[in-house]
């Protein structure tokens, strides 16, 4: 079937109508395996696609979506989103994008190799992972959710202002979560790793990550009370940018529901942070030669040593204040027309390396992992979060540390910044975030 034809003769049927309209088209396939001691718990294969169409007449707008393509279906879909957009409230910022040149370039987003590996390597993988984990210190008992999945999909996108764009993309995941145990004490921690190609991964450092972060947690305890320095790892940095994305968008400035509202232009972090959206990013996770809408994607950089410049927008919110869209109207399916969001978003690597950074501190809390419980308020710029880790001793990692908490209003804590590792690493929490290892100086360290 010729998707791209069926998207662009959908939109003509609703322009006949007098109605400006966008069909969005996925076709893929989804495959996971789950392992426990050396058995498959779990294992799916399947193959999905869907059509989206969104209408809008004078500024209402109406969606409806589809898994079924025969004709009867389609023609029943686009006519309920027609039907719902002439019942709607108009909002005359509810427009389409007009078409703008997509720059030719191989983001390198899709890997043909995945369409043809067999689900015996698949279950392999996941195999290798676990034995990874539970080799990487005697300690390691067992695992939890040892995982291998992947997707390949094909996009297609059309609307009635002259955009037709079609590409593709892949992912491959893994992640395993490692039980350490020493007597009645037990620590858990995870190893992960996702790229768009399945070589990028590697099964051994996967499980080694989990299994010796797990093994070398046990044994902590909390310190005293304290305000001083944290070095957030890569992972912690990039659960601590995914809160910050949240207060980025047009659409939080918007609402007034941003810490960071009215601060354009102003100093909002020291001068070694900068933090960027990208998705042009060279096989990034999130990338994509266009949006959800068709607006070429591109970087933004938002804060520039320090400096808040721009936030992120898509085309409803661009429209609101008269600017252009960054590219961020995101897809999460075809069952629900484009929203705001990030792409690739980071916090730009500077050129220390970690354990640089760690020599430099003279006391400290080293954050291995992070979880909010409640205390992350991207509106008030309110940040705490239950930490575990390891002490640090005039520059040397010591003894682990469980049940704290490390909290400083995001401001603050962004304006301390003191030093900028060269480690980015990505990770998809809700999102894709990156971030490097980073010292911060006057936190909150809550212990007993």
């Amino acid at each position: 079937m010729d998707y791209l034809q069926l998207a662009e003769d959908v939109v003509k049927r609703v322009a006949a109508q007098g109605a400006e309209a966008e069909a969005y088209i996925v076709v893929g396939r989804e495959s996971q395996v789950q392992v426990d001691q050396g058995k498959v718990e779990k294992l799916s294969h399947a193959g999905s696609k869907g059509l989206g169409v969104r209408v809008i007449v004078n500024g209402r707008m109406g969606y409806a979506y589809t898994s079924d393509f025969s004709a009867a279906s389609i023609e029943e879909t686009w006519r309920a989103a027609l039907a719902l957009a002439r019942a709607a409230d108009p909002d005359k910022h509810r427009v389409l994008p007009d078409p703008q040149p997509i720059p030719d370039e191989d983001l390198e987003v899709f890997d043909p190799a995945l369409e043809q590996v067999p689900m015996e390597e698949k279950i392999a993988f996941a195999l290798a992972v676990e034995e990874a984990t539970l080799g990487a210190d005697p300690r390691v008992a067992l695992t939890n959710r040892c995982t291998y999945a992947d997707s390949v999909a094909s996009v297609y996108l059309v609307n009635s202002r002259g955009f037709a764009g079609h590409y593709r993309h892949s992912f491959a995941v893994s992640y395993v979560i490692a039980i350490g145990r020493d007597g009645e004490e037990q620590t858990m921690a995870f190893g992960l790793d996702a790229s768009p190609f399945l070589a990028d991964l590697d099964p051994q450092a996967i499980g080694q990550e989990a299994g010796e972060k797990a093994a070398r947690l046990l044994g902590g305890r909390p310190v005293p009370t304290q305000e001083g320095t944290v070095v957030f790892s890569p992972i912690a940095t990039a659960e601590l940018v995914g809160a910050l994305a949240q207060a980025l968008t047009a659409e939080a400035m918007q609402r007034g529901r941003s810490f960071l509202l009215g601060k354009m232009g102003q100093d909002v972090a020291s001068d070694v942070v900068s933090l960027l959206d990208n998705g042009r990013l060279r096989r990034g996770l999130a990338s994509a030669p266009f949006d959800g809408e068709g607006v070429p994607t591109r970087a933004t950089r938002l804060v520039d040593e320090g400096v808040l410049q721009a936030v992120l927008y898509d085309t409803y919110t661009a429209h609101r204040e008269g600017r252009a869209s960054t590219g961020n109207a995101a897809r999460s399916s075809h069952r629900t027309p484009p929203t705001l969001a990030p792409t690739n978003f980071y916090l730009q690597p500077g050129s220390l390396s970690p354990e640089e950074i760690i020599a430099g501190v003279e006391q400290g809390l080293y954050v291995l992992s992070t979880m909010n419980t409640g205390g992350i308020n991207p509106v008030s710029g309110d940040y705490s979060v239950a930490a575990r880790g390891l002490w640090i001793e005039k520059g040397r990692l010591t003894y682990p540390v469980n049940e704290v908490t490390v909290a400083a209003p995001l401001e603050r804590l962004l304006k301390q910044v003191r030093a900028v590792g060269n480690d980015l690493r990505f990770v998809p929490f809700g999102g894709i975030f990156g971030g490097p290892t980073i010292r911060v100086d006057g936190m909150t360290i809550g212990g007993r």
